[in-house]
């Protein structure tokens, strides 16, 4: 009989752990959207800036290379940059 009473009482304990997650990740959820919302903004723009000046600095690399043989790289950092 006792066995009966602790598979029972085991059943509407995980029931009640896993109810009690699902409301604290629901209430989480409504807590941290708007910082989300703000963090993934800003971390958009960030990285849409970085490719921007990569992709531009690159460009500007290449044209400078192609119309003046001018190479950008050994300009900028020197003769033996890679080492």
């Amino acid at each position: 009989m006792s066995t009966r009473r602790q598979v029972s009482n085991g059943f509407w304990s995980t029931l009640a752990k896993i109810l009690i997650f699902i409301i604290a990740l629901y209430i989480a959820y409504f807590i941290l959207k708007p910082l989300l919302s703000v963090l993934l903004g800003v971390g958009f723009w960030v990285i849409k800036i970085i490719v921007f000046l990569t992709v531009a600095l690159l460009v500007v690399h290449l044209f400078l290379k192609i119309i003046f043989e001018i190479d950008l790289l050994r300009l900028v950092f020197g003769r033996n940059w890679r080492i």
